[in-house]
C-alpha cells in the first residue's frame, strides 16, 4: 500500500565519485518488500524521484543512489530538513524458502539487493553473490556483505570481467537466480542462465504509481508498467528486446 509522509534527513553521504548513501527518519512502520521502491519529491522539482530501497528499519529507510541528473544533484546537496516521500512503490522479489539461489547485480543495481539477501538468508536460503563494476573505486557493499556472511565476488569491466563470464566459470548457471542491473547485463544473464529468475528492470519513471503509463512494457502475454506491475518480472515473460 502507497504511503506518503515527510521524513527527516539522518544522512546524506557520499560513498564514491557518483554514489551517495541516504537515510530518511521517521515513522517508516509498514510493510516493505525488497524490491520495492520510493519516489522522493526533491525541492523544485514536480516529479519525485524514484530510489530502490536498501535497506528499511521501523524509524528508517536507507537508500543508494547515483548522481544522473539535475534532480539526484540537488538531492545530494541536502544535508538537514524534511522529505516527502512516498513509500510503498511497485512490486518487489518473490523470496523462495530452503533454496540454493544465486544473486546477480550491476552498479548502482547492487543497492536493492542487499535487502533481499537478508530476507533470503532468513527465509533458509542458501545464498551466493555476484556483483559487477566498471572499476574498483566504484565497488560497493564489500563490508555488508561480509557481515551477511555470504559467499560473493566481485568483477570489474575495466579489468575485462563481467558477472556473466563469473556465473559460467563458478558453474553457476543452474542456480535460481534474482538480478538487478544495467539491461544488457541482465539481458545476457538470462541467456546464459539456465536456470529460471527474476530480474528488477531499471527505468525513467514519470508518476511512479502507474497513472501516467510512462513506463509501460510489452511482455510476452501481457502489458504492464514497471513501476506498478514491477520493477520485478520473471525472466520467462521479458522481451528484452522491448527494452532496447
Amino acid at each position: 500500500m502507497l504511503k506518503t509522509q515527510k521524513l527527516k534527513i539522518k544522512e546524506n553521504t557520499r560513498l564514491n565519485d557518483n554514489t551517495y548513501k541516504l537515510v530518511l527518519q521517521g515513522n517508516t512502520a509498514q510493510d516493505l518488500q525488497p524490491g520495492q521502491f520510493a519516489e522522493i519529491r526533491v525541492p523544485g522539482f514536480s516529479l519525485g524521484r524514484p530510489l530502490s530501497l536498501n535497506g528499511f528499519e521501523n524509524d528508517t529507510l536507507t537508500f543508494v543512489y547515483r548522481l544522473a541528473g539535475k534532480g539526484t544533484k540537488v538531492l545530494s546537496g541536502l544535508t538537514d530538513g524534511d522529505l516527502e516521500v512516498i513509500t510503498g512503490c511497485g512490486n518487489g522479489f518473490d523470496i523462495k524458502k530452503n533454496s540454493h539461489v544465486l544473486v546477480v547485480g550491476g552498479g548502482i543495481g547492487t543497492a536493492p539487493l542487499l535487502p533481499l539477501i537478508r530476507a533470503l538468508k532468513e527465509n533458509g536460503c542458501e545464498v551466493e553473490v555476484i556483483f559487477g563494476f566498471r572499476e574498483r573505486k566504484e565497488t560497493l557493499f564489500e563490508k555488508e556483505l561480509q557481515e551477511m556472511n555470504v559467499p560473493f565476488w566481485f568483477t570489474y569491466d575495466s579489468e575485462g570481467e563481467n558477472v556473466v563470464k563469473k556465473m559460467l566459470e563458478l558453474k553457476k548457471e543452474d542456480l535460481y537466480f534474482y538480478a538487478c542491473g544495467p539491461l544488457p547485463m541482465m539481458a545476457a544473464l538470462c541467456d546464459a542462465g539456465q536456470a529460471s529468475g527474476q530480474c528488477s528492470l531499471e527505468t525513467r519513471m514519470g508518476c511512479g504509481f502507474g497513472a501516467c503509463m510512462g513506463c509501460s512494457l510489452q511482455l510476452k502475454e501481457r502489458s504492464a508498467r514497471i513501476c506498478k506491475e514491477g520493477p520485478v518480472f520473471m525472466k520467462e515473460e521479458i522481451v528484452w528486446q522491448n527494452l532496447r
